[in-house]
């Protein structure tokens, strides 16, 4: 990771009086006179206030960036799956992925997923390190003809959103190419066990890798992967690149905890890709939740992996918190049952003593298996909403409602996939 010495540096780059952006300045009230800021301690550089999405979303894209609007490689759009307008983020080339070549050796044709840059960024890619530019793009509107233009060019590697695996791999598969693909990499949400089982099913011949990125990040992606994807707990594991500094705050009170074995909390992330750069980010509160895994890896670093969205992973409950990856725990006891892909609606239902939280819980079933009747208290009797309390415990102290579990049927949709739905009315 990032040396305090290079945090330091890069810190009186970002608040110099001549800074070609005066965000860092503005952000931290530096007056006018004030020279660049550099801490002298690591505590100094813990004080240091952190930078939200809300604070970028104030600034304009001309203030807020480094370099001239006409000389930037692109801008990014976040999402918008948190319910908030899509954040607009400037960008240089992409650097620091030489990484991904332990996997593949990106000479053969790829298929990527259909963000318009996308394709632009493994042309780039294959062209810096001597293979032939061939790239398809997908389009998760016609996957039968993405497939059948992958399979006529002799693609063997695919980077796809998690959403667009299922619809992509059936498509992939029809056309008889599926063993061919060499490397899968997936992105844009964490990957469920059902999602995994389903691309070592249809991949059987791929390395499968996911990665972890946001368009807030100029230096994608953040933090690169431990190993591949293998089934083994967690899925996805990654250690941080040279060029991130990487913190983990307490969500409530927003102080530093140590980077220890079992440590969860929210993510900061400083990153500098180096120069030109668009918009270094200086601890940049990304919005998601993760946790150490191990504090020395076996690229001497700390593992971790990402629990979800803080906002939509998390639901605050009366008296606990329901969490997105408590609900996989408990689907993933009754395996011969149901999957680990689920939706969880959260409702506050009027009752003779006020409201109370009612949870409807939708679940992946498997082929064959249905549903027990009872299958709703077998759930909540398992599912913690705190270090030594169950749903089930809420219920008879007349905190929530019974939680009911019914069958998810919906299709596999082309949108970003909210699991924990919290419902006003």
């Amino acid at each position: 990771m990032l040396s305090f010495q290079q945090r330091k540096e890069l810190l009186a780059h970002c608040t110099a009086q001549n800074a070609p952006s005066s965000f860092y300045r503005k952000h931290y009230r530096l007056s006018v006179n004030t020279p660049d800021f550099i801490p002298a301690t690591e505590q100094e550089w813990q004080q240091l206030p952190i930078v939200t999405k809300g604070n970028l979303s104030a600034s304009t894209l001309e203030k807020r960036s480094f370099l001239p609007l006409n000389t930037l490689d692109h801008m990014r759009a976040s999402s918008g799956t948190s319910g908030k307008a899509p954040l607009f983020s400037p960008r240089t080339h992409v650097r620091n992925m030489d990484y991904r070549l332990a996997y593949f050796d990106f000479s053969a044709p790829f298929l990527a997923f259909g963000v318009p840059m996308m394709p632009h960024w493994h042309e780039q890619f294959q062209t810096e390190h001597g293979g032939d530019p061939r790239v398809i793009s997908y389009d998760p509107r016609y996957p039968e003809m993405s497939a059948r233009l992958a399979a006529t060019v002799g693609v063997e590697g695919v980077s796809l959103f998690a959403y667009h695996v299922r619809a992509a791999g059936d498509a992939l598969r029809a056309v008889g190419i599926a063993e061919r693909i060499r490397f899968l990499e997936v992105t844009g949400e964490v990957c469920s066990r059902a999602l995994y089982e389903y691309m070592r099913g249809t991949f059987p011949n791929a390395t499968i890798v996911q990665s972890y990125g946001a368009s807030e990040v100029e230096d994608v992606h953040i933090g690169m992967p431990c190993r591949p994807m293998t089934g083994e707990e967690p899925l996805a594991l990654y250690h941080p690149k040279s060029t991130h500094f990487l913190e983990i705050i307490d969500p409530v009170t927003e102080r530093v905890v140590p980077m220890e074995a079992g440590v969860e909390g929210d993510l900061l992330i400083t990153a500098y890709p180096g120069e030109p750069a668009a918009f270094p980010l200086i601890r940049f509160r990304i919005g998601d939740t993760i946790r150490i895994v191990e504090s020395d890896c076996s690229h001497k670093d700390i593992a971790f992996t990402v629990l979800g969205r803080t906002e939509l992973d998390f639901l605050k409950l009366e008296g606990g918190i329901l969490r997105a990856d408590e609900v996989e725990r408990v689907l993933r006891t009754m395996p011969d049952l149901m999957t680990d892909e689920f939706e969880l609606h959260r409702y506050e239902r009027r009752t003779p003593h006020g409201p109370r939280t009612y949870i409807d819980l939708k679940v992946r079933v498997r082929p064959g298996a249905r549903l027990p009747e009872d299958i709703g208290n077998s759930v909540a009797t398992r599912l913690r909403v705190g270090p030594a309390q169950t749903y089930s415990d809420g219920v008879a102290a007349g905190r929530y409602l019974p939680l009911t579990c019914t069958e998810l049927i919906d299709e596999p949709s082309s949108r970003k996939r909210q699991r924990l739905i919290s419902h006003t009315d």
